[in-house]
């Protein structure tokens, strides 16, 4: 079987819902469809424009409103959050394959016990506590993750370990519960062993990504994830081949790599996308987070650069992915002022293969509009693009 780029490309838009409009639907179920299609949905706490959760699902779903979030996580309980590369809401019937990662950060970080029992105690007998509701010691202040007051540390550390979950939010603050009293009853928690955690990460993420590597497969749960206990590349890639062997999953050369597929996949190939739109997406969006394999499919060599020393960016702070198509046009960088009712473009660059037209400058108007509006942004301001043409042409379009 040899897929093509392009069919290689449509197959992963589509299955992340970019392929269409309103690929999952509308309203709360879509969402919880759409975390569920994922298998997760990145948590971050940079605000330039939008937190990057709520920015994912807008780009999936036109009428995602914020409290559909919070509703499937404390009055549904259908997402839980936890670690996956990073913090991040997933599908509640997926806990028990966390098990794993939750014991062996039981196993390596010390806890101070004394001060896990006292905060253990507090929420059983008052219920859900945020970290400030555990005032720090008398004369110490924190200034930092290294320096938390320990009430929160142990928070942090019983969540880790699986003692405590988040049960909800207020604003972006964690309310933390003990595990027995948010967690479903009808929720599996058998540990799995290795062979069905292998298969259930290569099932999930072929499903969710449409294609992938074995090291695509295991980056996502080994990148970050120092305290696991064992690697999964090994029993991943053992379970590829047993998926080869069973015709659960179809092996496909593209360039000099070999790609995997889901094999009920290959027969429902989308042979096109909707109508093309442009999309302006989160720097963790699942579809750019794996900046490698990103680069081999789609040809575009991205970073977001807020990690970056300011002397050695080559483009903004925090620069969003720009999606016309199957095709990654380039990158915006842009501040939202919201009690401004402002959005502030402040550069756009475009890839060196792009042709500015007609088309294009009204594809800009539409997305920057769209864009405003989910961040209750009324007023665009367009300082510069790399293209003098694109510039002017937008320029033009925003000046009231």
């Amino acid at each position: 079987m040899v897929l093509t780029i392009s069919q290689a490309r449509r197959l992963a838009l589509d299955r992340q819902g970019l392929g269409k409009t309103d690929a999952f639907g509308r309203g709360i179920n879509a969402v919880e469809r759409t975390i569920k299609s994922l298998r997760y949905v990145q948590i971050d706490t940079i605000s330039v424009v939008d937190r990057a959760h709520h920015h994912v699902l807008k780009t999936r779903i036109s009428n995602y409103q914020p409290e559909q979030l919070d509703k499937l996580l404390s009055e549904r309980k259908s997402i839980f959050e936890y670690w996956h590369h990073a913090a991040a809401y997933m599908p509640i019937e997926d806990y028990r394959f966390y098990l794993p990662l939750m014991r062996g950060y039981g196993a390596t970080r010390k806890i101070d016990r004394k001060v896990a029992r006292e905060v253990l105690a507090r929420i059983r007998a008052e219920g859900p506590m945020m970290s400030k509701d555990f005032a720090a010691p008398p004369g110490k202040k924190s200034s930092g993750w290294w320096n938390w007051k320990p009430a929160k540390l142990a928070l942090e550390q019983l969540f880790l370990s699986g003692e405590l979950m988040v049960s909800g939010r207020q604003g972006f603050q964690k309310q933390f519960d003990l595990t027995e009293r948010v967690l479903p009853s009808h929720i599996n928690t058998t540990m799995p062993s290795e062979r069905e955690r292998a298969h259930f990460y290569a099932n999930r993420i072929l499903s969710a990504q449409g294609i992938g590597r074995i090291k695509d497969i295991g980056y996502m749960r080994i990148v970050a994830t120092s305290f696991e206990k064992y690697k999964l590349l090994p029993p991943i890639k053992r379970t590829i081949e047993e998926m080869l062997e069973d015709g659960e999953v179809t092996a496909v050369p593209i360039g000099d790599e070999t790609y995997y597929v889901l094999t009920e996949d290959i027969a429902n190939l989308p042979r096109r996308l909707g109508k093309p739109r442009l999309m302006i997406l989160s720097p963790f969006d699942n579809i750019v987070i794996n900046r490698e394999k990103l680069s081999q499919l789609f040809g575009f060599d991205y970073q977001i650069e807020c990690y970056v020393p300011a002397a050695k960016r080559q483009h903004g702070y925090f620069t969003l992915p720009l999606l016309l198509g199957d095709k990654f046009i380039g990158r915006l960088d842009c501040k939202a002022f919201r009690d401004q009712g402002l959005l502030t473009v402040n550069n756009i660059w475009l890839e060196a293969d792009i042709r500015v037209t007609d088309s294009l400058v009204e594809q800009f108007e539409q997305a920057l509009r769209r864009y405003a509006e989910d961040l209750g942004c009324t007023d665009i301001s367009i300082r510069q693009a790399q293209s003098p043409e694109l510039y002017r042409n937008l320029k033009q379009r925003f000046t009231s």
